[in-house]
């Protein structure tokens, strides 16, 4: 495999339905293989090791799937809420963290703002090519309004596009790094991996 650009682009919308997350979580309940897989396993240690500060005040995981990211973040945030678009999914991070108090679990979904804001971490990992373009632009709005005068936000994406999704992670990646800095957000970093790519955006309170 190469690290040649995708061939789709941020307007390459085509898809009209948005998944049933709620039946692939019943039919499996890791249908990403989140827990077994190298691919996963390595890409939530390169995330972690990525993060610009050794610890943080609040986080927020907007599509917390099975819950394995949630628990890793409740090591660095003093608070972390995980919300997630399936009923499914919400109760599996539930189970995963329920040792962990200080890590709140509600069903929501982007681009619907959260009740309290003021993260100073956001991570966007592997579902915002599941949004429409419409959805994408508006939870854009939604992390920028939810987040401290010092903060962060983390995007990961699968580089190829998902069968199901509106188009691949390489693309939703650039499409996220241009409405972050469109709305005053510093590229910090990017990491370009044979299988993802993960980008760190900044917003830092003037000086």
């Amino acid at each position: 495999m190469t690290d040649a650009p995708m061939t789709d682009s941020p307007t390459s919308d085509t898809r009209t339905q948005t998944p049933d997350f709620d039946a692939l979580y019943r039919a499996d309940s890791d249908p990403w293989s989140v827990r077994s897989s190298f691919y996963e396993q390595r890409k939530l240690a390169i995330l972690l090791a990525s993060l610009t500060e050794p610890t943080y005040e609040r986080a927020w995981d907007p599509g917390c799937g099975t819950g394995e990211l949630v628990a890793r973040l409740a090591a660095r945030a003093d608070r972390v809420l995980a919300t997630d678009i399936s009923a499914e999914a919400v109760t599996l991070t539930r189970q995963r963290c329920a040792e962990l108090g200080d890590v709140e679990v509600t069903q929501s979904a982007l681009p619907a703002a959260p009740t309290e804001g003021d993260f100073d971490l956001v991570v966007l990992s592997e579902f915002v090519y599941y949004l429409s373009a419409a959805d994408r632009d508006a939870a854009m709005t939604t992390v920028d309004e939810s987040c401290g005068s010092r903060a962060e936000v983390v995007s990961v994406h699968w580089r190829p596009k998902p069968h199901d999704a509106w188009l691949s992670g390489e693309a939703v990646q650039a499409e996220i790094t241009s409405a972050l800095q469109d709305r005053g957000w510093s590229h910090h970093t990017q990491h370009i991996d044979r299988d993802f790519v993960l980008d760190i955006h900044r917003r830092l309170a003037p000086s």
